[in-house]
């Protein structure tokens, strides 16, 4: 069996997350800024505000989630933190599952 080389491989997975990058910006009608630190598949950045790890950013897509649900569970997580003064999080698929941050509170 012939295996990709080093480079070819890297080229590869650099199209394919820019690729994901392309249909996540169309979708979230959101502008791509780059990678933070110019890691290619690691934390991508949007019009100045957001910032997404490249597994969230597959999740939406490959799930079909409904155009706006990422943002919101991004600004539901800030808002949270910032009244409560503490710092919880709810992972993106447990948030596209249902869970909020209201849960939090009740304590759920």
């Amino acid at each position: 069996m012939k295996t990709l080389k080093q480079k070819a491989l890297k080229e590869i997975y650099e199209f394919a997350c820019n690729e994901y990058i392309r249909k996540f910006s169309n979708k979230q009608d959101l502008e791509f800024d780059g990678w933070v630190s110019d890691d290619v598949g690691g934390i991508a950045c949007f019009s100045g505000q957001y910032s997404f790890n490249m597994s969230d950013i597959i999740l939406d897509i490959q799930t079909k989630q409904h155009k706006g649900v990422i943002l919101d569970w991004q600004n539901d997580g800030i808002d949270f933190n910032m009244k409560m003064g503490k710092t919880e999080f709810i992972n993106y698929k447990s948030y596209t599952m249902g869970l909020r941050y209201k849960d939090l509170e009740n304590g759920k």
